[in-house]
């Protein structure tokens, strides 16, 4: 899923939402381990979307439990330009700034540099996928597979498309039909038990990697 670290930044609480789509945000300081000041703002809905961790997944079907800012361009990977940020998204941008020295100052060495190379509010593990209109979406640092189709998804704010975090791994599909179809096969008991047999339970279970090892067939 995507990398939307730090939480405490890229996480949001919507509070409410005003008649032009303005939405009053909170930040989340209390998720993740760094300490981040506690921020009330308000931000364009463009860039905030529903959210979904690993926590949130159930099997056959999951619900956001937060909102993430979106600030990466998912068809180039890159962050927007700082240019077009003001332009567009001027709330947004006042409320990153507040955190630019958190947001250079990564521990991520990746993102870091992505970030000192591009803008300061750069993220990480966003492309295409991250915005394909149906995925399949199953828990990681877990003991056993739980997938579900995820698609649009109704806010307050009008129907946005669900962003997966960095505790999921998913498959984008092209279609509603090929979605279901994986996400059978991602939970029937044979598939199941047999990434039990070479993936153990925490963190590294559930990472993409491990479908390596699983022959499913193209949809037809």
């Amino acid at each position: 899923g995507a990398r939307v670290e730090p939480y405490g930044v890229y996480w949001l609480d919507v509070r409410h939402v005003f008649p032009d789509g303005t939405l009053l945000v909170h930040n989340m300081p209390q998720r993740g381990k760094r300490r981040i000041p506690a921020v009330e703002d308000t931000v364009e809905k463009g860039l905030v979307f529903p959210g979904l961790t690993g926590a949130n997944v159930q099997r056959w079907g999951s619900e956001p439990g937060i909102h993430v800012l979106l600030c990466q361009d998912p068809q180039t990977s890159q962050p927007y330009p700082e240019r077009e940020m003001k332009d567009q998204w001027p709330r947004t941008f006042g409320y990153l700034t507040k955190f630019k020295d958190v947001l250079l100052s990564r521990g991520s060495r990746t993102v870091r540099q992505l970030a000192e190379r591009t803008e300061f509010y750069a993220m990480f593990g966003i492309g295409p996928y991250t915005v394909a209109r149906y995925k399949v979406v199953w828990k990681r640092m877990a003991s056993d597979l739980v997938a579900s189709v995820v698609s649009d998804w109704k806010t307050p704010f009008g129907y946005k498309k669900v962003i997966p975090t960095d505790t999921t791994s998913l498959f984008a599909a092209e279609s509603e039909a090929e979605a279901h179809y994986l996400c059978a096969i991602l939970n029937s008991t044979p598939v199941r038990e047999f990434i039990k047999t070479f993936s153990s339970a925490g963190r590294g279970f559930g990472a993409p990697s491990v479908m390596e090892n699983i022959g499913i067939p193209k949809f037809d």
